[in-house]
């Protein structure tokens, strides 16, 4: 008899303890969130996630916060004009909910513009922050606060920032930003955006040093240009003393949110880890693995921003998957990530030092962690180092298209040796047409669950922040080419 009253006891605690928790997860899950936090892994495809979490199990001895999170669905990203989008289609399709073609910013085919979450969240007295670790101007986060018949218009869209004005804007490509009589400047004319910003009330920062002086407190409009163009993979910024001087995308997340927070009304902010993409299209394996990872760390910085801010919705999802990576090769059941380990440089990072010193190329890979066996070498010198890809018999098929994302034949080789040796494989030397995965955490994080478009975000973004977005406005003279 008292075993059963103790039964039925414990079933009683259970019941209630599972009712609570039910209760209390349905109530945060049906409440609204005041501020979103955007995170945006370009071409972080599910293997890109998961060489990542591989090699951060086996190497480092630690887990990704990525995986932490339970809430997650599955999301297509094609463009209006091809079912494999580039980024700027895919960054209009995830902030205004309209399908461009490849190369338009919130613009469609017929000059009709388009107006996405941030300049909804602008509207409604929200703050807007904008953060990457690629050009501020670049695709990603120009479809933030840009309007451009294309990508790459740069020097138009970073006057696009000073007029959007987001309270916090964060990344690389400065050279954009100054005028022509600037070192490292590529405008055609006399604009200094960053003074006209200065003017208006901007803390102007340039490096992780002066990022620290900011106060948040105090600080009520940032402006961060890092480089002249992209930031440092995160592999060089931790190997190379030079490179250390710029911030992480964690270091710089951090500061945005305690900026970004203070408005009582809310915000949105975009957070992009714009270079595992790059290293995706030039099949650096390594390059991919440490910026997922950085990346990663600014998950991490969000959802512990979320514990003590429970009404912020965190969403993390990517544009697209670059490379079609395969984990596995040839006709092994097998993957070494481990094998990595020693490879402390991007195939980007070496091809610029070998360029330099060609004379020195033994050593420089040596102490990159490209201790050469007999076969690699041999596929290193298939071709002169200085040769562009299109222009050996192995890539030739490919075109001067392959150019724009592989520098020589050099940075082929390493990324070609170094995927030979974690046993991975690439389909494509630009973006696929593989769904990617949207996690989601916080107030409304039910939305993101199974399968959608990537059009669909913005548009339950909208709803739980009570936005409404833009519809379609006439062509106007922003298209003028700059």
């Amino acid at each position: 008899m008292k075993a059963r009253k103790a039964v039925i006891g414990i079933f009683v605690v259970v019941v209630f303890v599972m009712t609570f928790g039910a209760t209390h997860s349905y109530a945060e899950a049906s409440r609204q969130p005041k501020s979103i936090i955007l995170l945006i892994g370009d071409g972080m495809g599910i293997n890109q996630i998961r060489s990542a979490a591989g090699y951060a199990e086996k190497v480092l001895g630690k887990t990704l916060v990525m995986d932490s999170i339970i809430i997650r669905g599955t999301t297509t990203t094609h463009s209006a004009n091809a079912e494999v989008t580039d980024s700027a289609a895919a960054a209009t399709a995830l902030y205004s909910g309209h399908k461009v073609n490849n190369g338009a910013i919130n613009v469609h085919p017929d000059g009709t513009e388009v107006s996405g979450i941030g300049h909804a969240a602008k509207e409604a007295g929200l703050s807007v922050g904008v953060l990457s670790t690629t050009r501020l101007t670049h695709a990603t986060p120009a479809g933030v606060y840009s309007r451009s018949d294309h990508r790459d218009k740069e020097n138009f869209i970073a006057e696009q920032v000073r007029e959007f004005a987001p309270e916090v804007a964060m990344g690389g490509g400065l050279g954009n930003f100054i005028p022509r009589e600037k070192k490292g400047s590529k405008r055609k004319d006399a604009l200094d955006i960053v003074e006209e910003m200065t003017k208006k009330g901007y803390t102007f920062v340039r490096d992780k040093a002066s990022l620290n002086e900011v106060n948040p407190a105090s600080t009520d409009k940032l402006l961060g240009l890092f480089s002249g163009s992209h930031m440092a993979y995160e592999l060089d910024r931790l190997n190379d003393a030079k490179l250390a001087t710029q911030p992480s995308l964690a270091e710089m997340t951090k500061v945005a949110l305690a900026i970004l927070g203070r408005n009582p009304k809310g915000f949105f902010v975009m957070i992009e880890g714009g270079r595992i993409d790059h290293a995706c299209h030039t099949h650096d394996i390594k390059g991919s693995i440490y910026d997922t990872l950085a990346f990663d760390e600014a998950v991490k910085v969000a959802l512990e921003y979320r514990q003590t801010h429970p009404d912020v919705l965190v969403l993390v999802t990517a544009d697209h998957e670059t490379g079609g990576l395969g984990l596995g090769r040839g006709t092994e059941y097998a993957l070494d990530l481990e094998a990595l380990k020693p490879i402390k440089h991007s195939t980007e990072y070496l091809h610029k030092r070998i360029k330099e010193q060609p004379d020195e190329i033994k050593d420089i890979l040596k102490a990159a962690g490209f201790d050469l066996k007999c076969e690699e070498r041999m596929v290193l010198t298939e071709n002169s180092l200085s040769a562009k890809p299109s222009c050996t018999r192995k890539l030739c098929r490919y075109g001067k298209q392959l150019d724009k994302y592989i520098s020589s034949w050099v940075q082929y080789a390493l990324g070609s040796i170094e995927s030979s040796r974690a046993k991975v494989g690439w389909t494509s030397f630009v973006h696929t047409a593989q769904p990617v995965i949207t996690l989601a955490v916080g107030p409304g994080a039910e939305e993101f669950q199974g399968s959608f478009d990537n059009t669909d975000i913005p548009k339950k973004m909208a709803k739980l922040l009570g936005l409404t977005l833009g519809e379609p406005a006439s062509e106007t003279s922003r298209q003028a080419v700059k």
